[in-house]
Parts: C-alpha cells; structure tokens; sequence
C-alpha cells in the first residue's frame, strides 16, 4: 500500500518532479533562504552568522523584526535589529521564524497571483492555527526543539498551496467534488500523487531540514503506529494531531479538504504522546497562544 511518505510507483515520482518543475509561478528558492539553510547545516555556525544571513535581506529582516515584536514571541516589544533578536528570541526561533516567512511570503504570494478558486487565505489560516497547536503540543510533550515542529505545522499544507498554482481552479474541482473519496485519495486519482508527498518533495527539493520534509509529507499517516523508515515520527505524529485539531478547535470557513470520519483520533492522540484529558487541561493556553500567533496571517 502506497503511503503519503512514500511513492513507490516511478511514474508517480517522475510526474511529481515534472510537476515541481513545471510550476513556473513558483520561485526557486530564494538566496537568502540559502544561506540561512547553510547557516543551519554549519555545526560551527552561531547567531552571529545567522544574523548576517538575515541582514542581506532587508524585506526579510523587517518582517522577522516585526513577528519578533508580536504578542506571540515578545509581549514587550521593543527589539529593534536583527542581533538583538535573535539574542532575545535564541537562535532555534529566529532560524525557524526566517524558513516560515521565506516560505509564506514567496509561495502565498505566488498563489494570490494565480488567480484560482481555492480560498488560500482561509488555507493559511488553517496553517497558522496547526501551527500555534502543534508548537504547544510539542512543549506539552517536551519536545527539545518546540519551533521546529511549528515551522512543520505551518508549513504541513504547502502541497495544497502548489497543487494550486499547478492547476488554478482544477484544485479546487477535486477538493469539493470527490464525494466520498478522502482528499488524499481524490489528489492520488487525479494528479498521480497527494498534496502531502507533493510538499515533501518541494521540502526536500528546498533543501529544508529533514524533519520537515518528513512531517509534511507524513501528516496524514495516522496510524499511530512508530515507522521505522522515519525518523521523525513523533514529529509528523504531533503535526498530524495538531492538524485534526486546526480543523475541530478553529474550523476552516470553507471546504479545504477535511475529512474527520475518516481520522482515527485515538491513533493520533496514541502517537502523540497526548491524552484528552492533558488537552483539555491546556485547552485555554492553546486558545491563547492560537489568537497570539495571528502575526502570521500576514506577512506582506
């Protein structure tokens, strides 16, 4: 059985290249991303180096100022330049905060300018929110990198935001017209391939850390059951909960493809590490930080 982290068939993988290849609306990725990504891979890199890679970039740079100055990193404000930020923020957090802004401003722009029927402001919101979850989730559980697994959660649906400017309007067909299909299944029927294999192979085609290419390409994989072939399960498996709960907690205002009776939750919540009872606990707390992180709704 194929999955959404594996691709066996070679036809499917070689239309899945065709297609990143074909999407001339979408940008290779930027210079300054790769520099931050060589910053990232360099053991012997600091935050002076990273915050070197963000000031060639000075759009970029301003927009992390101002995520930095939001509610949901620094209440206080007041973090003028890009070396005081990333020592107010840590290092993790300021990487993590340029790969979601690099990522958003060149892909959700890129859709805008597609012109199709897919709400794709509704779709971000949607990423925001999984975003926000899947960072408490991951403090919930103790995770030692809590922002990585963010920048996996906003960034979970990037397939979707591509599958669209593959095929403006055609998208959208097959989201409100697969009837009983699971989306995933309707994306297999007609393009050869899922938004979730497709958002793994635009990750590893972006050079992302593998733990995001993993988590995005795996987030509708819940059995709940550990793979050894990943690395990153309890990663996928936190961004695959908070997903479900984006959909529950903070419903989409339109059709983007959710399909709860087709989800086992306890399987979900099982791989997580989560209980019902501890989310409820954080009910309010994850509420909290969901209408924090509205910073994020836009980035121009």
């Amino acid at each position: 059985m194929t999955t959404a982290t594996q691709i066996r068939d070679p036809q499917a993988t070689s239309q899945l290249d065709a297609m990143l290849a074909s999407i001339g609306d979408l940008p290779t990725i930027p210079e300054t991303l790769i520099h931050i990504l060589n910053v990232i891979d360099d053991p012997h890199s600091g935050p002076a180096d990273l915050a070197a890679a963000v000031r060639r970039d000075a759009p970029l740079m301003t927009k992390i100022l101002k995520l930095a100055n939001s509610p949901y990193y620094s209440p206080r404000g007041g973090i003028a330049d890009i070396n005081r930020c990333v020592a107010v923020l840590g290092y993790r957090t300021v990487r993590q905060v340029a790969i979601c802004v690099s990522v958003a401003t060149v892909v959700v722009r890129a859709v805008e300018d597609a012109g199709g029927e897919l709400d794709y402001r509704e779709l971000w919101r949607h990423s925001v929110v999984t975003g926000a979850i899947a960072k408490h989730l991951a403090r919930m559980v103790g995770h030692d990198d809590p922002e990585a697994v963010f920048t996996a959660g906003l960034l979970h649906d990037v397939g979707k935001f591509i599958l669209e400017l593959h095929a403006p309007g055609t998208y959208f067909d097959v989201i409100t017209g697969r009837g009983e299909l699971r989306l995933v299944a309707a994306e297999l029927a007609h393009f050869g391939f899922d938004h979730a294999q497709l958002a793994g192979a635009f990750a590893r085609a972006w050079r992302f850390p593998e733990l995001l290419s993993a988590a995005f390409a795996g987030h509708h994989d819940n059995s709940g059951q550990r793979d050894p072939d990943n690395a990153f399960w309890r990663e996928t498996a936190l961004v695959a909960l908070a997903d479900y709960l984006a959909n529950t907690i903070e419903p989409p205002r339109g059709d983007l493809g959710f399909e709860p009776a087709g989800i086992d939750v306890q399987a979900l919540y099982s791989a997580a590490s989560v209980t019902l009872a501890e989310l409820e606990e954080n009910l309010d707390a994850m509420r909290d930080s969901i209408a924090k992180v509205s910073s994020y709704l836009n980035l121009g």
